[in-house]
Order: structure tokens, then sequence, then C-alpha cells
């Protein structure tokens, strides 16, 4: 499925017509992001076409736009000194990334035609951890000593500012490259030109370690509202920054893991950003196989509570007329309790010494959502569908006994897997819908045993 259906058939004909002057005009105007989407959209060969039509900088930015498996289809389509030149123009970070997806000896044959200062720029960056902050971190920024003027600094920026990814903040470092403090170019532009950096930088900058999770990090960049922040590391010394637009990337994908792990798909960094009509449904099923199997298994554990209580459904037939009703409510009121919780993981918000109060405030809240959608159940099991007052009881009890277990349930539950290591929202929907489908039957039959006086 194409996202440009109107655009690529038409660029496709400029392409074999060979109208290259036609197709450079047409990408002039175009944003970098725009252009990317429609190499997407193009067959390997034909994207290989427009990329060499691209002015430099545009064609940098450009590949930093794409998927990192159309990036490695089209560097392994060019010869090495070609995408050498090519790694050269993107951005730091980005350029590692696709080293770390190419084949080693690809990266052999392209190395030798890159600056032995890049090579080792690309080594470095390529060696941290991943969803580390060194792992999404760049090395293109400005770097300012202490000593210098305002205009001077100024001076330096200007000549630097083509070439490097952001200048809002300039990183004052001393000659062992310790930072020192950042100044923003708004605080340049405003200073007098005589003043020195040191006079007018921001001393113990928000920052942070080459070690950090990377989620935090963009937490930390969102939180202060900040354009990047300087990555330094055990000594202090400055070894990259992690931009805003890298940080609101970490977030997207981080909540995107989280959907899919809370839904029970497999989580694939590789794939994850692959948009829908680009993915294949062999990867689909692969993705999504292993939870429906996991859950249809479990899900037998409901139907053995239902055999071991059918002496009350025959006792009293009307009951498992409620039965999805009851578990429905006990399922929805156990997701809505994990996803507060999971975002509260995620936010920082809650932590696992908070446990008991967590549970008892979902406890509750349970009790309460309980009491008035048990009000409601009492109303329509007696009123609309003419059953007893007692058989009507039996509902109202049922569900506030489920609301309570559900919100109690779904809080525990992620906060128990934070403690163990997993990921809470991996774990936490499946369980949560088994744990309630098996023990709200148990709660409803026991109840309807009780007031119903089954015998």
């Amino acid at each position: 499925m194409l996202r440009n259906p109107l655009l690529v058939p038409d660029l496709r004909e400029l392409i074999q017509a060979g109208e290259i002057d036609a197709l450079g005009e047409f990408f002039a105007d175009h944003h970098p992001v725009q252009i990317a989407e429609l190499i997407e959209d193009l067959d390997v060969a034909e994207g290989d076409v427009l990329i060499k039509l691209l002015a430099p900088r545009v064609r940098g930015d450009v590949m930093s736009y794409l998927t990192v498996e159309r990036q490695v289809e089209i560097v392994n389509a060019m010869p090495p000194s070609e995408a050498a030149a090519l790694l050269h123009l993107m951005p730091h970070d980005d350029r590692a990334d696709l080293v770390n997806h190419l084949e080693e000896e690809q990266v052999d044959a392209i190395f030798p035609h890159l600056a032995q200062a890049e090579r080792e720029d690309i080594r470095r960056l390529a060696s941290y951890e991943p969803g580390t902050a060194g792992g999404v971190m760049t090395t293109d920024y400005v770097t300012l000593a202490p000593h210098l003027t305002v205009r001077e600094s100024l001076d330096r920026v200007r000549r630097e500012a083509p070439d490097r990814e952001t200048i809002e903040y300039s990183y004052v470092v001393d000659e062992s490259r310790k930072l020192l403090g950042i100044v923003s170019l708004k605080r340049l532009i405003l200073a007098r030109p005589q003043s020195r950096i040191t006079e007018i930088m921001q001393r113990d900058p928000i920052l942070a370690r080459v070690d950090d999770d990377q989620e935090s990090v963009a937490r930390t960049i969102d939180k202060y509202d900040l354009f990047a922040i300087p990555v330094v590391d055990a000594t202090g010394m400055l070894v990259g920054i992690v931009t805003h637009d890298d940080a609101m990337d970490i977030l997207r994908r981080e909540q995107t893991e989280d959907i899919l792990a809370f839904g029970g798909v497999t989580v694939d960094p590789e794939v994850d950003d692959i948009p829908y009509w680009q993915g294949s449904v062999y990867r689909s099923v692969r993705r999504r196989v292993n939870w429906l199997l996991l859950l249809f298994l479990a899900e037998t554990l409901t139907g053995s509570v239902s055999r071991h209580y059918e002496w009350v459904e025959e006792a009293s037939p009307h009951l498992h007329h409620f039965t999805p009703l009851l578990i429905g409510t006990g399922g929805n009121a156990g997701s809505q309790a994990v996803g507060t919780i999971i975002r509260g993981l995620a936010l920082g918000e809650i932590v696992f010494s908070q446990t008991m109060s967590v549970v008892f405030r979902e406890w509750i809240t349970g009790t309460v959502l309980g009491l008035i959608l048990g009000a409601v159940g009492f109303l329509h099991t007696w009123l609309l569908r003419g059953e007893s007052p007692t058989f009507a009881l039996v509902i109202a009890f049922t569900i506030l006994g489920i609301c309570m277990w559900a919100n109690t349930v779904g809080a525990l539950v992620p906060l128990l897997a934070r403690k163990l290591g997993i990921d809470p929202a991996v774990v936490s929907a499946p369980l949560i819908t088994t744990l309630v489908d098996a023990t709200g039957l148990c709660i409803f039959y026991t109840i309807a045993i009780l007031l119903l006086r089954i015998t």
C-alpha cells in the first residue's frame, strides 16, 4: 500500500523517461521527510536514482529519515566510495547506527574511503550499548573554550553551523574536554561582545551519563524542554549529546513497544518502525502467534472452572446468561488498572517501595467502581431482565467483588514484574485477562451458592 498513490506513478514515469531536470525541480521544494517517504514507496533501483539527484546535504538528511532496512539496501547497492561519501553526509548518530546494521565485509570495504577521524567517530559511537545514552548520542555539536569572548564564540558558531546538527547550545569544555558548562545561542546573541564565556555560561547543567537508560534521558529532555542534553563519561568528559528529535524518537519507540507488548504482540526493535503496509503477513503472524497460543492454553483454566461449577448452573440456569457480562467487566477494570500503573512506572511516578499504597489505592478505586456498576447491574437485572431481587443481588455483589479483585491484581502484577526485571507491559495484560476470567467465575458462583442457597 503506497503512502503517496498519486505521486509515485508520476515519479516512476519521470525516472523511466530519464527526466533528470524535472525530477530535480520536483524535489527542490520538498522536505526531506516527504522525499524519504517517496523513496520508501519506490523500488531500490528507483530510490537510488532519486538519492543521487539530491543535493549532498539533503541526501544525508533524507537517509536519516529512511528505515534502517532501506538504508542498508541503498548502501549495499553502491560502490564503497559512494557509500562512504553518503555516510560522510549523514548525522553522526544515524551513520553509526547504519554501520551497526551492515555486514562486516561491507564495512571493511567502506572504511578506507573515510577520513580517520570519521572512522574513529563511527567506531566509538557504534561501540556503546544499545538502549543507553551512548547508543543514541551524536558527536555533532559546537564546543567553546571558557576564555573566548562572546564575539569570538559567535564567529566560531557561525563557521561551524553548516556542519553541525544543532547549534542551540554550545558546550564549554577545558583542554581535557571536561564539561564546564553550556551557553545557549540566545545568551550569546544578547551578551556583550567583549564578555568572556566563563562569565555567561550556565554552570552545573542538566546532563546524562553515557550508560544511562535512553528512555530516562529522553524523559529528562522532555521534562525540562531541552533542545539537547550533554552526555559525559565517568570522568566528566563530554562525549556527545542527545538531541530533542532523537529523544522524541526514543519515546515514540518505547510507546510503540509498550502498546505492542500490552496487546500481546512480540516486541522486535528491528521491525517495530516498519510501516503497517510494508510489513509481511508472515511477520505479523510470527509476532502474534506465541502469545495467542499461550493465552489459548491459559484460557482452558476458565473452562475448567466452568465445568467444576456445572451443578450450580443446572440449579439456576439463568446464571450462564450473565457470565460474559461479568467476565468482560472484570477484564475491562483490570486493563484500566494495569494501564494506569504501567504509565506511572514508565514516568517514574510509582516505585516498588510504594506497592502496598498503590494496591490499597487501586482496591479503594475498584470498590467505588464496583458499587457504582453493581447498583446499575442490580437495577438492570431486577427491573429490565425481570429477575428476583435476590438474583439481582448476586449480580451486584459479583460485580463489586470482581472490580475489587481486578483492580488489586491489576496493580500488583506490573509492580511485581518490574521488581523481577520483566517489562510490565509484556506480561500484565495477558496475565490479567487469564486471572480475572478464571477467578471472576469463582467469585460469581460462590456468591450465587451463598445467596441463592444452592446445594
